[in-house]
C-alpha cells in the first residue's frame, strides 16, 4: 500500500531521465509518471513507503540541481490521487462538478489530496501537465454543498499565484456529465 507519493517537476526532460535513473536506482518506489510535459518539462510522479518516498525525493533534489522547479512529498495520501495517476476515476454519478486548473502538477496534486480529506468528494479527471502548457487540471463531483466545501479547501490550500481558474457546475448540463 502506498502511504506516501513524491512529485518532481524539471525545466530540462533529459536531466529529468537522468534524476529518475538516479531516484529508481536508489529506492524501491512505484513510477505512476515519467514524461516531458509542456512546455519541455518533465515531470516525475512515484509512490511507495514514506521512508523510500523520501529517500528517492533527497537524491531527486541533488541530482536534479539547478533544473528542479518544484518538488514535494505528500504523507498520507489520498486513494483517489492514487487511483487517478492509474488513470482510474470515480465511478460515482455526477451530481455538481467542480473543475480547477493550477500553473503547476505539484501545486494542484498538494491541494486536491487536501480537498479530498477534507470533503465528501471523487475525482473524476486528471491532467498532469500533457498537452496543456504543463498545468493541472482537476475535475471531481459530489452534491452541491461538498463540492463548494471542496473548492474551498482546494483554493486555500495553495498560493493563489498558482490557480489559474476554478468553477463549481451546479446541476451541469447532460452532455458536460457524459463527458465525465
Amino acid at each position: 500500500m502506498s502511504s506516501a507519493i513524491g512529485v518532481v517537476e524539471l525545466r530540462s526532460i533529459s536531466k529529468g531521465y537522468e534524476t529518475a535513473d538516479h531516484m529508481l536506482k536508489t529506492s524501491p518506489v512505484n513510477i505512476h509518471h515519467l514524461k516531458p510535459i509542456c512546455p519541455g518539462k518533465f515531470l516525475i510522479i512515484m509512490s511507495g513507503d514514506t521512508a523510500d518516498v523520501q529517500e528517492a525525493m533527497d537524491t531527486a533534489k541533488v541530482a536534479a540541481g539547478e533544473f528542479r522547479i518544484t518538488d514535494f512529498v505528500l504523507h498520507g495520501v489520498h486513494p483517489d490521487i492514487i487511483e487517478g495517476l492509474k488513470r482510474r476515476y470515480s465511478s460515482q454519478s455526477v451530481d455538481t462538478i467542480g473543475i480547477v486548473e493550477t500553473s503547476t502538477v505539484s501545486s494542484g496534486i498538494y491541494a486536491l489530496n487536501e480537498a479530498l480529506k477534507q470533503c465528501d468528494i471523487r475525482v473524476k479527471k486528471m491532467n498532469l501537465g500533457m498537452a496543456i502548457g504543463g498545468k493541472f487540471l482537476a475535475v471531481f463531483t459530489g452534491s452541491v454543498s461538498d463540492v463548494e466545501q471542496g473548492m474551498k479547501v482546494f483554493v486555500s490550500s495553495i498560493d493563489q499565484k498558482r490557480i489559474i481558474h476554478n468553477t463549481v457546475l451546479r446541476s451541469p448540463s447532460e452532455e458536460i456529465k457524459q463527458h465525465f
